[in-house]
């Protein structure tokens, strides 16, 4: 017998306030389908862009790309009952030309949790049994939670697209978010030195313990300025954007001849605008990025597992609780990853 299960669900786009805790019908996964029992649900900036309504979903909707937790039901006999799992948001549909040609990340008619179908802000959620990946021993599952969006977003950024290397200088724009939290410790891995952005001074020793190089507090210090007396007025090889207009400018003003943009965000602004001229003089290059593959994250997964890589949980919140949950992503005041657990 079905029973109701308790959910947070999105009846109409607004402020924090329209999320509603409330129940909702027990999931019923599909033939291919399994069924987790969430034990802890990432807060990402795509959910309140979800919210807001600047990325249309088909309502009522339950946010949540993130999830991990703990096997109920799968038709994948390696995935038994208790099983703790990540579950990759990305199901690409394998026979677009995109899919055909290996270009999986470009897929266009795939599906993501909490995009497309029904995500981890509920106490139980079904996702393709493909997409369920062990939880290795000794990670909880709330940093298992930490690391899809925000890990396979930095990686695909910088290591995949970018190709940050030993000896790249990198500046990251937003430091203390997941994705900033994330690219700090990738480039560190990758043997860059790194230079981030924060905007309190609370967050600027925090940034260097997590292994920034260089922190500029762009309330207190002129990101340019900063970038260029550290480099010897050079710049730095990678920018990484997710600001969009409020930072734009200043970030190809910090980038080096032969350096390279790659923008995975705009938290501040979609409409951005530069002087092409001393861009294509410098032999510059602009890239767009985004949420790399379930191959890209097995790779994570283990450094993760080995200690390399260490997500930063923020806050935990009950999932009642989203819509506060949502207020602190929205302000800024987080460090790292803020998790929802029922």
């Amino acid at each position: 017998m079905w029973v109701l299960v308790k959910a947070v669900v999105l009846e109409r786009y607004g402020p924090p306030d329209v999320l509603q805790y409330r129940d909702i019908d027990h999931p019923r996964p599909g033939p291919s389908e399994a069924l987790v029992r969430v034990a802890a649900a990432g807060v990402n900036r795509v959910d309140v862009w979800i919210r807001t309504g600047k990325y249309a979903v088909k309502l009522p909707h339950i946010l949540g790309v993130d999830v991990a937790g703990e096997v109920v039901e799968s038709p994948d006999p390696n995935l038994r009952s208790g099983t703790r799992v990540v579950v990759f948001p990305d199901k690409p549909c394998g026979q677009c030309k995109y899919c055909l040609s290996g270009k999986i990340h470009l897929c266009t008619s795939g599906s993501r949790l909490g995009s497309s179908r029904w995500g981890g802000y509920a106490e139980l959620v079904s996702a393709p049994a493909s997409t369920l990946i062990p939880v290795p021993e000794g990670m909880s599952l709330e940093e298992a939670a930490a690391l899809p969006v925000n890990y396979c977003t930095a990686w695909r950024a910088l290591v995949t697209d970018a190709g940050v290397s030993a000896g790249s200088r990198v500046l990251i724009v937003g430091g203390s978010s997941g994705v900033g939290v994330a690219a700090i410790q990738i480039a560190k891995l990758a043997g860059a030195e790194v230079f981030t952005t924060v905007g309190e001074d609370w967050k600027v020793e925090t940034a260097y313990k997590v292994g920034a190089d260089h922190v500029i507090n762009r309330k207190r210090q002129d990101a340019v300025e900063e970038v260029m007396r550290a480099t010897g007025g050079e710049g730095v090889d990678i920018v990484l954007e997710m600001a969009g207009t409020a930072f734009w400018e200043k970030a190809l003003q910090c980038l080096a001849p032969g350096g390279t943009l790659v923008t995975v965000g705009a938290t501040s602004g979609d409409n951005v605008s530069f002087n092409v001229r001393p861009f294509y003089r410098r032999h510059q290059r602009i890239l767009g990025s985004g949420m790399g593959t379930q191959g890209e994250f097995l790779k994570i997964l283990r450094l993760a597992s080995a200690g390399k890589l260490k997500p930063i949980i923020d806050r935990v919140y009950k999932l009642s609780d989203a819509a506060e949950a949502h207020r602190r992503l929205e302000a800024g005041e987080h460090f790292g990853k803020i998790i929802l657990r029922p």
